[in-house]
C-alpha cells in the first residue's frame, strides 16, 4: 500500500514497509484504550502484579512514588516504587530507560528516579540518556574523543547554545534541545502499554478531572498527595527528593486537570516494540555505560508464541516512530510523520485529533515549521469542497501552554507565547495558516474544521490544620515503606473503611455534576460558611490536553506519544513511539446518516471521547475498576444503542454536530460569566488582557457578575448547572489584534527550532 510521506536530508533508504517504518503491519493483535491516567495507572498496576519475568519501563519522566491506585491511604501497596520492588523480589528483572534532564531547566529530576529505582533492589536497573556532555558517549579510546581533547574544550564554551547543538550533531553526539519523549511499558514481552502517559506525578485523572483536593481535618480521603497536587499554570515541580511537600494551597488553589490517552496491547506487535526497547536499551549501554558491570545489554527478544487457549485479536497493528542517530543509534526514520500524512489524506469523512499542540505547515511559503500535516488537512479539505462531500475534522487542544507564570511576564512568558503564536499562525493567523489557506481558496474553515478545548470547575474547602500535616497525608513516604499488596499505613495510625473514604469524599469535589447521573450543584451543600464563603471556593481551570491521538472514519487509530509539531515528527529531534490500529471486526453504524461500517475498535474508542468530553458518560469510582481499567486482550462491554450511544453513534450527522457545538457553547459562556475565565475571544490585545485580568483572581468567580450574598451563590449555581462534560469553544481570536511574541533574543531563527 503506497504511502504518502516527507523525506528529511539524512535519512537512510526507506525500508519497504508502509510508511517506511521499521516495523511491518501485524495482524491478529488484542488491543483496549485507556482513557485518563485513573485508568490506565489501574491497568499498570494489574500487569505489574501480574509480572513473572520482566518489566521494561520507557519514559520522559517516570516519579517513583506516583500512587497506581488511589486513594493512596487505601493503596500503599501500589506505589510504583513498592511494586517494582515486589516484583524484583519474585525474581522479575526491571529495566527502566528515562530521559536525562537537564539540571536546572527542567524539573523532572531524573537522577533521583535513577537513584530510588536502582537502590531498591539488585534486580532493578536503570538507564538515563541522553549524556549531555560532549566528551562522553564514546569510550576514552573512539577518535573523536581524542580529537576534542585535542582541540580543548574552550572553544565549545564560546559557542552560543544553538551553534553547540548544531556541531553536537555534526560530531554524531546526543543534542542538547532534543528529548527521549516515548511513553512505553513492556511486561513479560506479552503485553505492552503505549501512549501519552508518563508514570509521573500530574498524570492520574479520572474521566471527571476533579481539580478540588482539599478535606478539612482529615488527611486520609486525600486523592494527589505531595506534589502529585500541580498546576503547571501556577507552579512547576520543585525539590522532588521531597515530594511530599507542597508550595501550592489547596484552600485556594484549583490543580489542574489532566487529559491523556493510552492503549495496551498484546499480540505479535509486541515483539516489534520489544526490538525498539531492547535495541535503544543496547544502544544506551554502548554509549554511555560501556563499562558499567550493572547495566549489561538485553538479549533479543524472543519470538511470538500465540497462546493456544486465548482469543485470536481482530487487530491489524504496526508500530511507527521518530529515531535517529543520537537517540537510537540508526539513520534517521520519521514513519510516524507520514503515518499521519497517509492517514489524512486517505480519510473519506472525518478526523478527530486530540493533541497537546498544532504545530504545522499547512503549505504557501512559510517555511518555520517541516511537517507538513497541516498541508495534509488543507489538501483533504479541498478535495472534499471540489466533490461536494461533506468532511469535518474535530480539533481538542489544550487553552494554553502548561508554563507557570503571567503569560505578559517580560522573562516566563517567552515561551508559552512563541508557541501560542507558532501555534495560531499554524491555524488561523499569519497568511500561510490552515485558515488562510482554506479562505484564500474562497472556502469557510468552519464549515470543515472546529478547534475546541477542555475546562472544568469546582469547589475548594478550607485547609487542614496545621496538625494534620505533621504525618503527610496518612502516608509513608519512603520507598522502602510499604507491602507490595495489603494497605500499609504510617505507625500509630488505622487505614480507614471503604466508607470512610466514599462518605469523607462525597462533597470535597463537585466535579461529578458534570457528568451523566451526577449530583445537581445546585443542591451541594455547603457547611463551612463560617471559614471560607461559597463564592470564594468555587474556581476553574484548563483541563490540559496532552494527548497524541487521531481516529479517522472510525475506522483507523494512531495513538502514541508524537505532538504535531516538528520535535515529535521530524525524526532527527525528539524520539516518539506509536501504533496505528485497524479492527477487522466492523461494526454496523451510520455516517451522514447513511448505513456505514466502521471499525469496532476505532468507533467505540471515538464514541467513549466524545461522550466523556460532552458530560454523557458517568462520573469514574477511583476505587474500583471500571470501564477500560483493564488491560488487553481484556475489552470493556459498550452500551451500544443508549441515549448517549446515539447522541455521538454519527460523526457527521446534524444531531451530533449540533449538540456537540451547543454544549460546547453553553459550556464557554457559562465559565465566561460566572469565572470571566482566559483565554477569550473578547480579549484582542494586551490591554484588554490586563483589563480582564482586574476583573477578579485568576481561576476565582468573577463577582462583579452576580448579586451579594445568598443571592450571588444562587446565580452562580444556576450558571453552572448548565455545564455539561468539559468541552469548551477554543478562543482563536484571543490576542489577534497584536504580535504575540515579536522577533528578538527569546524568538528568532535560531530559537524557533527547539519550540517548533
Amino acid at each position: 500500500m503506497a504511502s504518502s510521506s516527507q523525506d528529511p536530508q539524512g535519512t537512510s533508504e526507506p525500508p519497504k514497509n508502509r510508511y517506511r517504518s521499521f516495523a511491518g503491519i501485524r495482524e491478529h493483535n488484542n488491543v483496549t484504550f485507556h482513557i485518563a491516567g485513573c485508568a490506565y495507572f489501574w491497568a499498570i498496576s494489574e500487569a505489574l502484579e501480574r509480572a513473572r519475568e520482566s518489566v521494561w519501563i520507557m519514559g520522559w519522566w517516570v516519579s517513583p512514588e506516583v500512587y497506581l491506585r488511589r486513594p493512596p491511604s487505601r493503596n500503599e501497596g501500589y506505589r510504583l516504587d513498592r511494586m517494582l520492588k515486589a516484583a524484583a523480589l519474585r525474581g522479575v528483572k526491571v529495566n527502566v530507560v528515562v530521559y536525562k534532564d537537564i539540571p536546572g531547566a527542567m524539573c523532572l529530576n531524573s537522577q533521583h528516579t535513577e537513584d530510588v529505582l536502582h537502590n531498591l533492589d539488585p534486580n532493578i536497573s536503570v538507564l538515563r540518556y541522553p549524556d549531555h556532555n560532549p566528551m562522553r558517549g564514546y569510550p576514552p579510546s573512539h577518535p573523536s574523543n581524542q580529537k576534542h581533547a585535542a582541540r580543548g574544550d574552550v572553544g565549545l564554551r564560546k559557542l552560543s547554545d544553538s551553534r553547540l547543538e548544531r556541531f553536537f550533531d555534526h560530531e554524531g553526539y546526543p543534542g542538547l534541545a532534543w528529548a527521549h519523549h516515548e511513553k512505553l511499558v513492556i511486561v513479560d514481552q506479552q503485553l505492552a502499554f503505549i501512549g501519552g502517559l508518563d508514570l509521573s506525578f500530574g498524570r492520574w485523572d479520572p474521566v471527571q478531572h476533579p481539580i478540588a483536593d482539599s478535606h478539612p481535618c482529615k488527611v486520609h480521603p486525600t486523592v494527589f498527595p505531595g506534589q502529585d497536587y500541580n498546576n503547571a499554570r501556577v507552579a512547576n515541580y520543585t525539590d522532588l527528593e521531597h515530594w511530599e511537600k507542597n508550595n501550592l494551597d489547596r484552600s485556594v488553589t484549583p490543580r489542574m486537570g489532566w487529559e491523556d490517552i493510552s492503549v495496551s496491547l498484546t499480540g505479535p506487535v509486541v515483539v516489534d516494540l520489544c526490538h525498539h526497547f531492547v535495541d535503544r536499551w543496547n544502544f544506551v549501554c554502548k554509549r554511555k555505560y560501556f563499562s558499567s558491570t550493572s547495566r549489561k545489554p538485553l538479549p533479543p527478544p524472543k519470538p511470538f508464541l500465540p497462546d493456544p487457549y486465548a482469543d485470536i485479536g481482530t487487530m491489524d497493528c504496526q508500530i511507527v516512530r521518530s529515531a535517529t542517530g543520537w537517540s537510537h543509534g540508526i539513520l534517521t526514520e520519521y514513519s510516524l510523520c507520514n503515518a499521519y500524512l497517509d492517514i489524512i489524506a486517505k480519510s473519506e469523512h472525518f478526523v478527530y485529533l486530540e493533541q497537546q499542540f498544532f504545530i504545522t505547515c499547512a503549505g504557501g511559503e512559510d517555511e518555520t515549521v517541516w511537517n507538513k500535516v497541516g498541508e495534509a488537512f488543507v489538501s483533504r479539505i479541498l478535495r472534499a469542497a471540489r466533490e461536494k462531500k461533506r468532511y469535518k475534522v474535530i480539533v481538542v487542544l489544550p487553552a494554553l501552554p502548561a508554563f507557570p507564570g503571567d503569560i505578559n511576564a517580560p522573562f516566563k512568558g517567552n515561551i508559552p507565547r512563541a508557541l501560542m503564536k507558532l501555534q495560531f499562525n499554524s491555524i488561523n493567523r499569519g497568511g500561510s495558516s490552515v485558515f488562510d489557506r482554506l479562505k484564500q481558496a474562497g472556502l469557510n474553515p468552519d464549515d470543515y474544521i472546529r478547534f475546541f478545548n477542555l475546562r472544568s470547575y469546582d469547589r475548594l474547602k478550607p485547609q487542614c490544620l496545621a496538625e494534620d500535616f505533621l504525618n503527610p497525608f496518612g502516608l509513608h513516604v519512603n520507598s522502602e515503606a510499604g507491602a507490595p499488596k495489603a494497605p500499609d499505613v504510617a505507625a500509630g495510625t488505622q487505614p480507614p473503611s471503604e466508607a470512610q473514604c466514599t462518605s469523607d469524599y462525597n462533597w470535597d469535589t463537585v466535579s461529578s455534576c458534570c457528568m451523566l447521573h451526577g449530583p445537581d450543584i445546585r443542591t451541594a451543600p455547603w457547611p463551612y460558611n463560617a471559614a471560607l464563603s461559597e463564592v470564594d471556593a468555587f474556581v476553574q481551570e484548563e483541563v490540559y490536553v496532552h494527548s497524541k491521538l487521531l481516529i479517522a472514519d472510525d475506522k483507523v487509530v494512531l495513538c502514541g506519544s508524537a505532538n504535531l509539531n516538528d520535535r515529535s515528527l521530524k525524526g532527527g529531534r525528539d524520539s516518539e513511539i506509536a501504533v496505528v490500529v485497524e479492527d477487522t471486526h466492523e461494526l454496523a453504524s451510520t455516517m451522514h446518516g447513511q448505513d456505514f461500517q466502521a471499525n469496532w475498535f476505532a468507533a467505540i474508542f471515538r464514541r467513549y471521547l466524545c461522550r466523556k468530553h460532552l458530560g454523557l458518560l458517568p462520573p469514574q469510582d477511583m476505587r474500583i475498576p471500571g470501564d477500560y481499567f483493564i488491560p488487553a486482550p481484556a475489552f470493556s462491554a459498550y452500551d451500544f444503542g443508549s441515549q448517549e450511544d446515539l447522541l455521538v453513534r454519527d460523526p457527521l450527522s446534524d444531531d451530533f454536530l449540533n449538540y456537540w457545538d451547543q454544549v460546547a457553547r453553553r459550556n464557554t459562556l457559562a465559565f465566561r460569566k460566572v469565572f470571566n475565565s482566559l483565554p477569550d475571544n473578547g480579549v484582542k490585545d494586551w490591554n484588554d488582557l490586563r483589563s480582564a485580568a482586574l476583573k477578579t483572581t485568576p481561576g476565582h468567580v468573577c463577582k462583579a457578575n452576580f448579586s451579594t450574598g445568598e443571592q450571588a451563590i444562587h446565580e452562580i449555581k444556576e450558571e453552572l448547572s448548565a455545564i455539561k462534560g468539559t468541552l469548551v469553544e477554543m478562543p482563536l481570536e484571543f490576542l489577534a489584534n497584536c504580535d504575540i511574541q515579536p522577533e528578538g533574543a527569546a524568538y528568532n531563527m535560531f530559537t524557533r527550532p527547539g519550540l517548533t
